[in-house]
């Protein structure tokens, strides 16, 4: 049964109605029309700072959090993250020019993705981009000729792949060996990457990156991450001399989809990361290098909601009972990708007990399920499904699949709404067809 109080957020009045970050939520979608995203700009704002005071207190460097804007990179959101002092994620140009729009200071600006194209490195270099992570040797050369062209030298970091497999879906499992990104530690070729990027004239070599993954509910792979960077670090001083300036140990935070799960808090995370960090530093005898974090889903997705009309309701008697929502693969493309799971209640009639089971369809036509079997008080036609946790890669995962507009997202600051995405339109849906 779900518990709603487990969600950041998310109250119930006395009329059974779902209130979240202050705000009737039936009441939006009546203004706004759904589907709707919602996000509550305080849950944002107290995870920014939840992270950069654990992960601060715990470390005895320099920590900088860097938020991963894959995740969710609206300018409002984006504006509400730089606001907090983080900086910034970015897999593509496109997440970089969206960061700089919305105030990020260049230096504070991390270039990821394991094929960057020639003008991907000069947009970043022109650009004055903090880091960027070199994820192969063809890069790294790519990258030394792009600075030296520009008569720059690029800062960067190298990305290694640590071989441990983190306990998450196969396809959000990114420390493997078996990975596109970065270079292994295994076999000593991340060592020889290390070697040759020191002799390349035009990079200056910060330090290593490692993301073991996403969704991470065990502290243990994390440990063993710390473990293995630290043992790379004093390699690299005993063997060729270097202190490591720069250790960026990714983000993969889990957040609650289902209120049964005992998730890690950010204390606990910050003392397995920072905390073994700073023993191992220590037992070492190694300089602190700056320590890096890259939260993205942890920040955003508790902060949203996705609102939707309940359509019609099909039962098969013995069979399967459906029920439509007017939004579903377009808009959380995520149950189709990689089974993912949530949770929902029927806000207009939050408190009412749940019944049957259903499975939620959307109106796609694919075999668009985005629940299987949910208990639900009998839904009704008209009624409004509130899921939540779908501030993280819902909206940036978002198409136009079957020609469907994409959602507009709502703002909640003290209970007000602001729309801070607008609804697309029909016509948007041609504006770049010729």
């Amino acid at each position: 049964m779900i518990k709603p109080e487990k969600y950041p957020g998310v109250s119930i009045n006395k009329k059974g109605i779902l209130h979240f970050g202050g705000a009737d939520v039936v009441r939006l979608a009546e203004k706004f029309g759904t589907p709707l995203y919602v996000m509550d700009e305080r849950i944002v704002r107290d995870n920014c700072k939840a992270f950069r005071k654990e992960f601060g207190a715990r470390y005895e460097g320099k920590v900088l959090v860097v938020y991963a804007t894959k995740a969710l990179s609206s300018l409002a959101v984006l504006r509400i993250v730089a606001d907090e002092g983080l900086g910034a994620d970015a897999s593509s140009v496109g997440e970089i020019h969206g960061a700089l729009r919305a105030g990020f200071a260049a230096d504070k600006i991390y270039f990821h993705g394991n094929f960057k194209k020639r003008e991907d490195l000069e947009y970043a270099l022109k650009n004055h981009i903090g880091r960027i992570v070199i994820d192969s040797r063809e890069e790294a050369e790519l990258l030394n000729s792009v600075a030296r062209r520009a008569g720059k030298k690029a800062a960067v970091l190298l990305r290694i792949t640590p071989g441990i497999e983190a306990h998450t879906h196969h396809m959000i499992q990114t420390g493997k060996i078996d990975t596109k990104f970065g270079v292994p530690l295994a076999g000593g070729e991340a060592f020889h990457m290390v070697k040759e990027t020191l002799q390349k004239p035009h990079l200056n070599f910060m330090g290593f990156h490692c993301h073991i993954g996403s969704q991470i509910l065990d502290m243990k792979p994390y440990r063993l991450t710390v473990e293995h960077a630290v043992e790379f670090m004093a390699k690299i001083k005993k063997q060729l001399g270097i202190a490591v300036r720069e250790i960026n140990l990714g983000g993969g935070f889990a957040v609650r989809y289902n209120s049964r799960q005992r998730l890690i808090t950010k204390q606990q995370a910050a003392t397995a990361i920072a905390g073994t960090l700073t023993s191992l530093l220590k037992k070492q005898g190694l300089p602190f290098p700056q320590l890096v974090i890259e939260p993205g889903r942890s920040i955003v997705a508790p902060a949203g909601i996705t609102l939707y009309a309940v359509g019609p309701v099909k039962e098969i008697p013995g069979v399967r009972n459906y029920v439509s929502v007017d939004g579903g693969m377009s808009d959380n493309p995520r149950p189709a990708l990689y089974g993912a799971e949530y949770e929902a209640l029927i806000a207009n009639r939050a408190a009412a007990p749940a019944g049957r089971k259903y499975r939620i369809c959307g109106r796609h036509c694919e075999n668009d399920i985005l629940f299987d079997n949910i208990p639900l008080p009998a839904p009704r036609y008209g009624d409004i499904l509130a899921v939540f946790t779908t501030g993280a890669y819902n909206y940036s995962m978002s198409s136009n699949y079957n020609r469907f507009p994409r959602p507009a997202i709502v703002m909640l600051s003290k209970g007000k709404p602001r729309l801070i995405v607008e609804r697309e339109t029909l016509d948007d849906l041609y504006d770049k067809d010729i």
